[in-house]
């Protein structure tokens, strides 16, 4: 397929190659460890949710849940951005200029 500069390259499956630079690779590297950060909180909330075997302490249980739950508010809300990113950047890379070879 001749264009203006060029002949695409495609690969074996006839698919043109399309020109991803390594800014947009370290944008979504970026977006991805911000998802990863949240392990720890993630574990956390997780701990503290299935421990059901701890004697009740109903001041204790409400200032923890209290406090769970601000941190769940943050994590969803950040996560939904994360999310949102993620899908912008590869829209984004899905539509890139094809690799041309020039001839």
């Amino acid at each position: 397929m001749n264009q203006e500069n060029g002949t695409v390259l495609k690969t074996k499956n006839k698919q043109p190659v399309k020109a991803i630079s390594y800014p947009d690779l370290y944008l979504l590297k970026e977006t991805l460890e911000q998802l990863k950060s949240w392990t720890a909180v993630l574990e956390l909330l997780d701990e503290f949710f299935s421990n059901r075997l701890l004697p009740i302490d109903k001041k204790k249980i409400i200032k923890e849940f209290y406090f769970l739950s601000r941190i769940y508010g943050m994590l969803i809300d950040d996560f939904s951005t994360c999310t949102d990113d993620l899908e912008n950047q590869v829209e984004k890379l899905m539509v890139k200029e094809k690799v041309k070879i020039s001839q």
